[in-house]
């Protein structure tokens, strides 16, 4: 018997990353607009807003770890700004004392940092909720007081002179030239981050995550599955690392506090918990709310209120931000990305 009608045959296209035509061609936009932003503040001479955003291009790469680990996982993390910590001062040890090239430096220091993250996740992860959290938050302290402590980390003062990253005899030295470097890394790894999502490990984490008691029947050793998470996400946060300081040409503990733990945190939350594209827009909204919140500080009728002023306003502004997303928004900023969208694709007819 013939079955008339066409037989679908293009199931392996349900699982690529970009499906359609239409995809492909708002892909290649944005691409194309990545391209000629930066061009834009050279032009019109806002080296600033350049310098900030590769400083969010960074973050939004340590930030994808803490969603491997907190987002995906479920395993609440107060101490990723630690491995973030780890990584720079991996990759500065590296440089500066043992004269190794950057290229060399950054994948050993995000292996560094990532069995740093086993190291502290082993233990961590056998605590749930409050107590883990306590935890990793403690290691940022036991982890500055070591390197503070150490005669080749250069003690209380840091590293510096970290040299940047070179390409036979050119060096990369222009924000415009670090933009382009940080990008294509971070395109490298939020493309991991989407993989990691639709592999059988990133079911695993999600199915811990929901779940940690009803996993192991599903054969899922959830212990080390747990670890493995703390492992992933410090590569990311050492890669992170590595690039913040070679970008400053020095590290110092001071750079790296809590409350920069507590709003990588932050982000995971209002983006959108284990979502790649949510992580994103979690750091990139609240980066644009922090900068602009500067620049308002800076202009002359506000200077007379200081600095410390707007700085708490700002941690005021995020702290309300992280009650309204956790009270009305828990699913983050990418479940109303994911609203307007079908709410578009089903009009007239409403959802």
């Amino acid at each position: 018997m013939r079955i008339r009608g066409r037989v679908r045959q293009d199931f392996g296209k349900e699982l690529a990353i970009v499906r359609t035509k239409s995809q492909w061609v708002t892909l290649g936009s944005f691409i194309i607009a990545l391209v000629i932003l930066p061009h834009i503040f050279v032009w019109t001479d806002n080296l600033s807003w350049l310098t900030f955003i590769n400083f969010s291009i960074i973050t939004v790469i340590a930030v994808l770890g803490l969603n491997v680990i907190t987002g995906m996982a479920g395993q609440v993390s107060m101490g990723h700004a630690a491995f973030i910590m780890v990584g720079g001062y991996s990759v500065g040890v590296l440089t500066t004392v043992s004269g190794w090239s950057f290229w060399a430096a950054m994948p050993a220091a995000a292996l560094i940092t990532g069995l740093t993250g086993i190291m502290v996740g082993a233990p961590s992860v056998r605590l749930r909720g409050f107590y883990l959290a306590v935890a990793t938050f403690a290691f940022l302290f036991v982890a500055q007081f070591v390197i503070k402590n150490m005669s080749i980390t250069g003690g209380p003062h840091g590293l510096t002179g970290i040299p940047a990253p070179a390409f036979g005899d050119f060096k990369v030295k222009t924000d415009l030239q670090w933009y382009y470097l940080i990008l294509a890394i971070c395109i490298l790894a939020t493309i991991a981050s989407i993989n990691l999502t639709r592999s059988r490990l990133g079911r695993a984490f999600f199915a811990v995550r929901d779940n940690d008691v009803t996993a192991p029947a599903m054969g899922i050793n959830v212990y080390a599955v747990k670890v493995t998470a703390f492992f992933i996400g410090s590569l990311f946060a050492g890669v992170a690392g590595a690039l913040n300081a070679s970008y400053l040409s020095l590290v110092k503990t001071d750079m790296f506090t809590v409350m920069d733990s507590i709003w990588y945190l932050g982000m995971v939350i209002v983006g959108g918990a284990g979502s790649t594209a949510g992580t994103i827009m979690g750091v990139l909204f609240l980066k644009v709310v922090g900068q602009l919140l500067y620049l308002i500080g800076g202009g002359p009728w506000a200077r007379g209120l200081g600095a410390t002023f707007w700085s708490s306003l700002t941690s005021i502004l995020y702290g309300l931000m992280l009650i309204f997303f956790i009270s009305f928004q828990p699913y983050g900023l990418i479940s109303v990305w994911r609203k307007a969208k079908l709410k578009y694709k089903m009009w007239p007819f409403g959802v």
